[in-house]
Formats: C-alpha cells, structure tokens, sequence
C-alpha cells in the first residue's frame, strides 16, 4: 500500500470523531441556552416582537413589564383606540393571564 494512503486512512477517523463532536455540541448548547430563560422572559420577548411594530406604526411608545405571567403597557399613544388594540394584542400572547394600562394619551 502507497504512504499516502496509510495517511488517508489513518486521518478518517480523525474526521468522523470532529464531525461527530460538532454534531453533538450544537443541540446541547442550545438546550442550556433556552433552559435558563424563564416564563415571564419568554412573554416579555414575545410582547416586544409583536407589540413594537405595530407602536411604531400608530406612534405609539410602549414599555411594557410582565410579572407572574400579569404584564403593565407603560407609555404613550395618540388615541384610546391605539391602546385598546395593544391591550388586545398583548392580552394574545401566550402565557400572558391579565393586562393592564398605565398607558397615557398624548395627541400627535
């Protein structure tokens, strides 16, 4: 047998052993990562992603803060309609159990 092939065949495992370790090391961190994030940081992420969009649009500025699955809308909006859609829409997120407005109107 040729050297260079004793060096390919003494290399494949070499490779199969990387790419095994790579394969496994991805799904781990990830679990660990999302493992940490708690129930009321899951709803804060998610009221951000949907509430902001649609403040940005109505010029609205929302803050809002969850607590025990309960989440306050702080800010300002132009009209009561804008908020009562916020509180709509926050109320549909997941795990959210009541919203409540600390929102105050100020005409654009």
């Amino acid at each position: 047998m040729k050297p260079s092939a004793w060096i390919f065949l003494l290399l494949l495992p070499l490779q199969a052993a990387m790419a095994t370790d790579s394969l496994l090391m991805d799904p781990i961190a990830e679990h660990v990562a999302v493992s940490h994030v708690s129930d009321d940081e899951k709803i804060a992420w998610e009221l951000n992603e949907v509430l902001k969009p649609l403040a940005d649009g109505s010029g609205s500025v929302v803050q809002p803060s969850v607590k025990a699955g309960m989440v306050r809308l702080k800010g300002t909006s132009p009209s009561r309609d804008t908020v009562r859609h916020l509180l709509e829409v926050a109320a549909n997120v997941p795990g959210v159990r009541e919203v409540r407005s600390e929102m105050l109107i100020r005409p654009i």
